[in-house]
């Protein structure tokens, strides 16, 4: 497949309604806010329940793939944590640096994109990924920002933030039906519902990206270059490698693996930096700022990196 047939059946369509987001939030200051909420509360969790309820994916791929997201952001936190020290990277940026290279955009960004280059298999396996990220992200994540700054005692509330997710119940109800042999006909009134509904997750979602990009405080852009390193150059390799260990036994959800692990740097982060880290003081760059640049120049450049690795997915190259 040649590059311009991969960015343009895969990539245009996200970058285009992200385009209109983001024109969208400059021209009239719309506020993403309630965009999101409706997003994430209604949705994503229909998206969420139909893909599992009539998904041909194994327990085994389904528990391999929890085991994979959690070893990579690990892995990948790890990395972030020696290579912020080594390169002498302020104490008070080293959490948001952490954060931004390891959380990958994988349910904003990764559900469409999967969608558009794997289809239902695409789309219903970057649903569990970020299933389990957010738990990861609301337990480690949490610590991780939070491990300096003065309100650590506050972190220990975040774990609740799991509870409140509704994707969790959605994937939940959608296991339990298919366990007890009670999915709905996917041709019955309520899927057909629950299925036009999680369509329009899709381009909601990728609309909120370009609203939520256009309200970013850049901050400063030159001390992003590590951790854009590691989000979209080394964070596809460490999930290779991830994917390549655990052995998920099906190609597509191991070439699904690894493009979430390349998607830019999550916005989830972003909220805990604000939640629960510490504020700079009047000179310093504060950890929220730090990570909404990183954010901003990790999802232009990402169109560059998917594009080739969309490529070398389709020529096998991957897995």
């Amino acid at each position: 497949m040649s590059v311009a047939s991969a960015f343009t059946s895969a990539i245009l369509p996200i970058v285009a309604i992200g385009a209109v987001g983001y024109l969208l939030g400059r021209r009239t200051g719309v506020s993403v806010d309630g965009l999101n909420t409706v997003a994430l509360n209604v949705f994503l969790p229909a998206l969420v329940f139909h893909g599992v309820a009539t998904t041909d994916l194994s327990g085994r791929t389904v528990l391999a793939l929890a085991g994979g997201v959690l070893a990579y952001m690990v892995v990948m936190m790890g990395v972030a944590y020696a290579a912020g020290r080594a390169s002498g990277l302020p104490e008070t940026l080293l959490p948001a640096a952490v954060l931004a290279s390891a959380v990958p955009n994988s349910g904003f960004v990764g559900i469409p994109l999967s969608g558009f280059v794997f289809g239902d298999v695409g789309r219903t396996t970057a649903t569990l990924y970020l299933t389990v990220q957010s738990v990861v992200v609301y337990t480690l994540g949490v610590y991780v920002v939070s491990a300096g700054a003065e309100r650590t005692a506050g972190a220990a509330d975040a774990l609740r933030e799991v509870f409140r997710l509704p994707l969790v119940y959605a994937v939940g109800l959608a296991a339990l039906l298919r366990a007890f042999g009670a999915v709905p006909s996917v041709d019955g009134t309520f899927m057909t519902t629950v299925d036009t509904v999680g369509s329009a997750a899709v381009p909601l979602m990728l609309t909120v990206v370009g609203i939520q990009l256009a309200s970013v405080d850049l901050g400063a852009l030159r001390g992003t270059a590590l951790p854009a390193t590691l989000k979209l150059l080394v964070a596809p390799v460490v999930g290779w490698g991830v994917a390549l260990a655990v052995g998920f036994g099906d190609a597509r959800v191991a070439n699904v693996f690894v493009l979430e692990c390349a998607t830019p740097a999550a916005v989830t982060p972003l909220a805990l930096a604000i939640a629960y880290g510490d504020d700079a003081g009047e000179d310093a760059l504060s950890t929220a700022e730090y990570m909404s640049s990183v954010i901003f120049v990790t999802t232009l450049a990402s169109v560059v990196v998917l594009t080739a690795l969309v490529v070398a997915i389709r020529a096998g190259l991957v897995f």
